[in-house]
């Protein structure tokens, strides 16, 4: 098990990937990271319903919905009805949105290889197994907490009973 103070260093650590991500993002990346999520979600599962993209990303449908309407409108993403159901419809990523995405991609790709330009390609590969290990036992975690909340979770303490 990992120290407490380890890992008060891990959410700082990344913390700061985020925020130095954020402050890299220029004029000419005309995707930000949330879109480009779903457009990706999009790019890997294929057409999917509104609600399968909130619940794959784990946002509000109403976050979903402003998204996947100004992608619809930038021609990125499209809706068709449907066919097992009218009332419902699918979203699906257009030619322009793959190439958006392509784009937005390789942006970042850029920037990671021209910051990480002294690193050997072993050093990156064994980050990229540890992220990966990250990221599958945090999400883990998360859903298993998700679905069996542990006593009191929420609850101020002066109420919890016991």
């Amino acid at each position: 098990m990992i120290a407490t103070t380890t890992a008060s260093d891990l959410v700082e650590a990344l913390r700061w990937i985020v925020r130095a991500g954020r402050a890299v993002h220029s004029a000419d990346d005309d995707l930000h990271n949330a879109p480009a999520a779903l457009l990706g979600l999009l790019a890997r599962e294929g057409e999917q319903r509104m609600g399968r993209l909130a619940g794959a990303l784990d946002v509000d449908p109403s976050v979903v919905s402003r998204q996947v309407a100004m992608l619809c409108a930038a021609g990125l993403v499209s809706r068709r009805p449907d066919p097992q159901d009218g009332r419902a419809s699918l979203l699906g990523l257009t030619d322009s949105g793959r190439a958006c995405l392509d784009q937005h991609r390789a942006q970042w790709a850029g920037r990671l290889t021209t910051a990480l330009a002294h690193w050997d390609d072993d050093d990156a590969a064994r980050l990229l197994a540890l992220l990966r290990r990250l990221s599958a036992d945090v999400r883990g975690h998360l859903v298993q907490e998700k679905s069996s909340p542990a006593p009191g979770h929420g609850v101020h303490p002066e109420l919890q009973s016991g």
